[in-house]
């Protein structure tokens, strides 16, 4: 038997016995000699579990008989009772343990409360607090029942939380944050194997970037089978070139780690201090810590069972190839392994702080200072942990390409390379030239580090045709063959200049919103996308939850070339439609007056643009009415303090993986202020969530299953 089969084989029984999440790695139960988790799920008896779980229905039916029940008395049976069943739903029938088959129904349920579909306008309509009680009690219960339909699109919209429950004066909910683990992001798999596989060509990234999600890096810890085999097989190259001998003149000589080379000379015994230097090398490489004695224990069996079961070379190779399978190289822990306070809150370790802020900035492994840090005490504090991710952020060789990217994927503006323009109606356009120009001017704003929401939705300045040199210092033109400037409404005869940015026309242009690269990756490829846009600016300026679109629905404008975008958008007013479409279409339709290269325009198939717009079904008040033009329409948003805050849920969304519950107000809240209090600084609304509690704490929970760690069988 090969080695390959054996471990194959050795997994295989290990994960009958526990069922980590969505298959784990599936070579790590055994070449680690078992996970903590599949231990204390063995430790349990099945009399246990079956007690744990009978209370937790017990507990689970008392909540909803206290919360529920009362809630749809006063607001729903009116329409959903005994004696009316609109939609063929009875609430009093309605089994409250979502182990049968009514999880669906609760699902439905639970996007009609949150997005406030339900009760219906007219009905007398619940307080937030009410109706967060029973959106809790759902989640909760299908949490508890092992059902999932509720929240598979949480990540897709965290703005079904009511604002006012965030940033209310009496937003006061118990903090909740639960333990957890968070896969590797697609960019920091790709720096990781860059880093430790140096000079090994064809490994593969497994975790391809999360689909349908507000940000890339949010989502569960699910890896499946084809991600757990390239993990090995980029594991096992890694290993072979780490172990490799290379022919020179006449003879081999060993190029792969100085540690591992006692391990491959031939006719020479391996000693288990030198089996102990391996492995503890390779922890140091891949996981930047050295191993504790029961985990060099367990290797040094390993190798030592290895060696005689696939001979000295394959299965020295395979055990070396375990440590990057570890679920701590795979995973990021936010489990909470540091101390307990007075509240029953536990404190992220002081490694796991330090992986932590570190990956909240950057794609590479912790620097040797922030780990030390980490050992001496010295990231114990909030006030250490400010320090440390401000060192982070202003040291120029500290790379922190994830703040850069927070902007790239909330704006969308890069998605205009995705946007297949035809030449011959402008062969001026370059998409990339555009992301460019657009990327600069970000930077440009957070140099400055004043007011940067608002700036970015209100600067007449701009980037343009602009592009530096390899080194990264002397600007040059972006495309010397183009007339990029024409896309940002510059004269015809505009000179390409070092001098940037420049001021672009202030009744024409105002932030990143009128910037053609945005205008482009809100478009077609023949025509200008009003709707995407105005759902674009909803969601993440106002707040607002638009719905999907119903499967029933042909979402298609009509093919009418002689008429205007608006004119064909006519269909979207029916009652169906307008439903969704009136939280789209006049937030959008500002954006008229460009074309879908994102040119200034005044006209449109030979008529005077219309550009008007306004705002109807928002949180602020103060952002009611008409606008005339897409300059003063981002101008009133870059006024409202709800559009702030919007911003800064969308902030916490990316730098902690998830979406905020009504228990992170006061890490919200706070986080606000600090960005006030500064003057719009970036920098501290990012120290202000890195050092939240939100952030560093976590609260246990009483089944370790609630955590996704493990499913007892």
């Amino acid at each position: 038997m090969s080695g390959r089969d054996s471990l194959r084989l050795c997994v295989s029984s290990r994960l009958r016995t526990c069922a980590l999440p969505a298959h784990w790695l599936f070579a790590v139960a055994v070449l680690s000699g078992g996970l903590h988790s599949a231990a204390n799920a063995q430790e349990q008896t099945k009399a246990q579990i079956e007690a744990v779980r009978a209370a937790a229905l017990q507990a689970s039916m008392e909540a909803h008989r206290k919360d529920v029940v009362p809630f749809f008395e006063t607001h729903c049976v009116r329409c959903h009772g005994a004696k009316k069943q609109e939609g063929e739903l009875s609430l009093e029938k309605l089994d409250p343990d979502m182990t049968t088959a009514s999880a669906a129904r609760w699902a439905t349920l639970l996007e009609q409360i949150t997005t406030r579909e339900m009760p219906p306008e007219g009905e007398p309509q619940p307080t937030p607090g009410e109706i967060q009680k029973v959106v809790d009690w759902i989640r909760s219960e299908m949490k508890r029942s092992g059902k999932h339909l509720a929240t598979r699109k949480e990540y897709a919209n965290g703005n079904r939380v009511p604002h006012e429950l965030l940033f209310g004066p009496g937003a006061n909910a118990p903090f909740d944050a639960a333990p957890g683990l968070r896969r590797l992001s697609h960019d920091i798999y790709d720096a990781f194997s860059k880093d430790v596989g140096k000079n090994v060509n064809g490994l593969g990234n497994p975790f391809s970037p999360a689909g349908g999600t507000t940000f890339l890096d949010m989502g569960s810890p699910k890896i499946d089978e084809p991600v757990t085999t390239q993990l090995i097989s980029n594991a096992l190259s890694i290993v072979r070139n780490q172990t490799a001998w290379r022919e020179d003149k006449g003879q081999l000589k060993w190029v792969g780690q100085r540690e591992f080379q006692p391990l491959f000379e031939k006719d020479a015994e391996v000693t288990d201090e030198q089996l102990q230097t391996a492995v503890t090398a390779q922890f140091l490489r891949v996981l930047r810590r050295k191993p504790t004695d029961e985990e060099l224990a367990r290797f040094l069996k390993l190798m030592r069972t290895n060696e005689k079961a696939a001979g000295r070379e394959t299965g020295f190779r395979f055990a070396l190839a375990a440590v990057f399978l570890l679920p701590e190289a795979v995973f990021r822990s936010e489990i909470g392994a540091g101390p307990k306070d007075v509240s029953g809150r536990v404190r992220l370790s002081p490694r796991e702080t330090a992986f932590a802020i570190n990956y909240a900035l950057s794609d590479r492994l912790p620097p040797a200072w922030l780990l030390d840090a980490a050992s001496k005490g010295d990231l114990d504090s909030e006030e250490q942990i400010a320090a440390a991710v401000r060192r982070m952020m202003e040291d120029p060789k500290q790379q922190t390409p994830r703040i850069m990217r927070f902007f790239r994927e909330y704006f969308g503006y890069a998605a205009a390379e995705d946007v297949f323009k035809e030449s011959k109606e402008n062969q001026d356009h370059k998409s990339n030239v555009l992301v460019s120009d657009t990327d600069q001017l970000v930077q440009y704003i957070l140099a400055q580090d004043k007011e940067v929401l608002r700036e970015l939705l209100t600067t007449t300045k701009s980037f343009v045709n602009n592009r530096l040199d390899p080194q990264g210092k002397k600007m040059e033109p972006g495309d010397k063959k183009k007339a990029i400037h024409k896309s940002y409404g510059l004269p015809d005869d505009w000179k390409w200049t070092a001098d940037q940015p420049v001021e672009l026309p202030k009744d024409e242009r105002a932030g990143i919103l009128t910037q053609p690269a945005w205008l482009v990756a809100f478009s077609t490829t023949t025509d200008n996308h009003a709707i995407l846009r105005g759902k674009w600016v909803r969601e993440r300026l106002l707040g607002g939850v638009v719905p999907d679109i119903p499967i029933t629905v042909d979402a298609q404008l009509p093919d009418e070339p002689e008429k205007t975008l608006r004119e064909r958008m006519r269909v979207t007013q029916g009652e169906y439609c307008w439903k969704c479409h009136q939280l789209m279409n006049r937030v959008g339709l500002p954006f008229e007056q460009y074309d879908h290269y994102g040119r200034f325009r005044t006209e449109e198939l030979g008529q005077p643009v219309d550009a008007t717009g306004g705002f109807e079904h928002t949180l602020d008040p103060k952002l009611q009415g008409d606008v005339t033009n897409p300059v003063e329409f981002v101008r009133k948003m870059a006024d409202s303090e709800i559009v702030e805050q919007v911003f800064v849920r969308h902030c916490f969304r990316y730098w902690l993986g998830r979406n905020e519950t009504p228990g992170d107000a006061n890490s919200l809240q706070t986080a606000h202020n600090a960005y006030r209090e500064s003057g719009g600084s970036m920098k501290a609304l990012i120290v202000s969530l890195l050092t939240s509690e939100s952030f560093l704490y976590r609260v246990p929970l009483a089944r370790p299953e609630q955590a996704g760690l493990l499913t007892p069988k």
